[in-house]
């Protein structure tokens, strides 16, 4: 296998993948997160790195942002944000809090594979990231040379990067005001 034509096989497939998604879509979870008290976040695995990266960014832009299940997490209450990443949308922690969440009257807003999930069907906001993966194989989507859920988690991080940079724009803030939130104590 050779590095270079691997990195242009999986930088297509991420490309074919995004492309699917909307400025609306970006348009309308940036607007979400504006308007939301607070913002939560919440997903397993490596989908949970990606939206811990995306927590991290949210911080540095100054919002008041929580990682489920972190110990310092609050409850989650109306006029909140709960968003999740799922490539099935059926993971069974992700639809449990999705739907504690619908109970306490938070907005939901969900990124996943499966528009058709109980996680998407449970959102206030999908963002349809169309890939298949080896919990659901027949889905329709775009196929990966990559192992398990690899181009979903990819494709996640990157959009959720994109997310921010609509946020940093939105609210007139650039890189060096985002540093000064960085961590100090390292």
């Amino acid at each position: 296998m050779k590095f270079e034509s691997t990195l242009d096989l999986v930088i297509d497939e991420i490309k074919s993948v995004l492309a699917g998604v909307t400025d609306e879509s970006i348009e309308e979870l940036s607007g979400s997160i504006l308007e939301a008290k607070r913002v939560f976040l919440f997903a397993m695995g490596r989908s949970g790195l990606a939206m811990k990266a995306f927590a991290m960014r949210l911080m540095h832009l100054g919002l008041k942002v929580h990682v489920v299940g972190e110990v310092t997490s609050p409850s989650l209450g109306e006029g909140d944000l709960l968003i999740v990443g799922s490539a099935s949308g059926e993971t069974p922690s992700v639809v449990l809090n999705s739907k504690k969440a619908r109970k306490v009257g938070a907005g939901i807003a969900s990124i996943t594979a499966s528009k058709e999930s109980t996680v998407a069907g449970l959102s206030d906001m999908v963002i349809t990231v169309p890939t298949k993966t080896p919990k659901v194989p027949d889905r329709a989507g775009v196929s990966s040379v990559q192992p398990m859920g690899n181009l979903f988690e990819q494709s996640l991080l990157i959009l959720t990067d994109i997310i921010v940079m609509n946020l940093m724009e939105r609210l007139s803030i650039d890189s060096e005001m985002m540093f000064k939130n960085h961590a100090n104590l390292e």
